[in-house]
């Protein structure tokens, strides 16, 4: 008996130790999530002020073209490049890959022609799109505490509800 008892103890605290492992991995990821969340707000922030800085290796000319509101071919044009159709999903990284320099060179190259785009055609910031206004939620319970429109007697004898417009 006294051998099954410990065999008890022993799952219990196997079990325990698990649930402890468990709580340390979702506390972890929640930890990291959080920084995730806190370093995409800021680039977002950065992107909103139109900073450049945020531009990174694995985005393409399109993507970078789309953001930062830069006509594609501008910015093919700063980097040399002839035939921007083939090119349109290739990274940066493979970009400078191709042209056999420092991916860090190629960005920095496209920072520079945005912010001269930005200089010669007289919008220095970047133009934020309006955000859709959110609506009120309003639960059943509240629609159930508004009262009705008042009926007003009709000539005929009827009810009829102006507000409806039906009797």
């Amino acid at each position: 008996m006294e051998l099954y008892a410990l065999g008890e103890r022993a799952r219990l605290g196997l079990l325990c130790l698990l649930l402890l492992l468990m709580l340390g991995i979702v506390g972890l990821t929640a930890v990291d999530t959080y920084q995730a969340v806190r370093s995409f707000q800021q680039q977002n922030s950065a992107l909103e002020a139109g900073n450049v800085s945020t531009i990174h290796a694995w985005m393409t000319i399109h993507a970078i073209s789309h953001i930062y509101r830069v006509p594609e071919d501008y910015l093919y044009r700063s980097l040399q490049f002839s035939d921007p159709g083939q090119l349109r999903h290739t990274t940066l990284s493979q970009l400078a890959a191709r042209k056999r320099q420092p991916v860090n060179r190629l960005i920095q190259t496209l920072q520079h022609a945005i912010l001269e785009y930005r200089r010669t055609h007289h919008s220095h910031s970047i133009t934020p799109t309006p955000k859709p206004k959110l609506t009120p939620y309003v639960s059943k319970k509240f629609h159930a505490m508004t009262p009705e429109p008042k009926l007003t007697p009709y000539v005929s004898g009827k009810s009829y509800s102006p507000a409806t417009g039906r009797t």
